[in-house]
């Protein structure tokens, strides 16, 4: 949890991608992962084994949408960041 919260970082996520966030992922506003983010609180590593599993499809939800914005913005053109150049996958790949 902790670095996919480093991740949400590193792609720039901001305070105004959390209410989309929230609507894609599924999760109620009034779920403690989505009041946390709401308030740009982490540490959702911290929260109880029942709260990781909304934490998780959270934080990767705002992860893609921060990381979209960030391939559209920055990386266009092409870059050097390892996770947007991986290979394709084999011909026979499902």
């Amino acid at each position: 949890m902790r670095a996919l919260e480093l991740f949400c970082g590193q792609a720039h996520a901001r305070e105004s991608d959390v209410a989309e966030s929230i609507r894609r992922s599924g999760i109620r506003p009034t779920h403690t992962p989505a009041v946390m983010l709401t308030k740009w609180r982490f540490g959702m590593d911290r929260l109880p084994t029942y709260e990781l599993t909304k934490s998780f499809r959270l934080l990767v939800t705002l992860l893609g949408i921060a990381d979209t914005r960030r391939r559209m913005l920055y990386c266009a053109e092409g870059c050097g960041h390892a996770g947007h150049n991986l290979p394709s996958p084999p011909g026979n790949a499902s």
